[in-house]
């Protein structure tokens, strides 16, 4: 009987944790600086919605700019320029001449104090929204959608964020 405690203790742990891993992954750190993005723009009364369209794009202009960046010729170029260049936007399928957006891009650094990774999707969405940006495109925006993408450039992970 001692022993079928003892197994049925150590199932129900494991069981435990099991659950609580698969509850951290639906709040992944990407979900949580899309919800921190949202929240600046409702704190201003302005409307921002993200769009699964604009995610899968924002992935697809990263994607490109990773296979860019291994080219010698663009070993030294910041992300930014990477991610507009013009063989890279043309490669995931933007259309510069009809399309108009404003991208920017936050390294995923690696914080060492605990205190600063409890607010790490603050500090990313922060930068993200108010960090140096460059537009695609000559039209003008109307800010009402956006898409964001976690992925590698250059061997470094990147969140990059598409606004139209």
């Amino acid at each position: 009987m001692k022993l079928f405690k003892k197994l049925a203790a150590a199932v129900l742990v494991a069981a435990l944790a099991l659950m609580m891993v698969g509850c951290g992954g639906r709040n992944s750190l990407l979900d949580q600086v899309k919800n921190v993005i949202a929240d600046f723009y409702a704190m201003e009364n302005e409307e921002l919605t993200n769009k699964k369209e604009l995610d899968a794009l924002a992935a697809k202009l990263m994607a490109e700019a990773d296979k860019a960046a291994a080219k010698p010729e663009n070993k030294d170029k910041p992300v930014l320029e990477l991610l507009t260049g013009e063989e890279v936007v043309k490669a995931a399928g933007i259309d510069a001449a009809t399309e108009t957006y404003r991208v920017s891009a936050v390294e995923n650094y690696k914080l060492l104090s605990s205190t600063a990774n409890k607010e790490k999707a603050m500090l990313l969405a922060l930068e993200l929204v108010d960090s140096e940006s460059e537009q695609i495109g000559n039209g003008r925006r109307d800010a009402n959608s956006y898409g964001l993408a976690m992925g590698k450039i250059n061997g470094k992970e990147y969140f990059v964020m598409l606004m139209n």
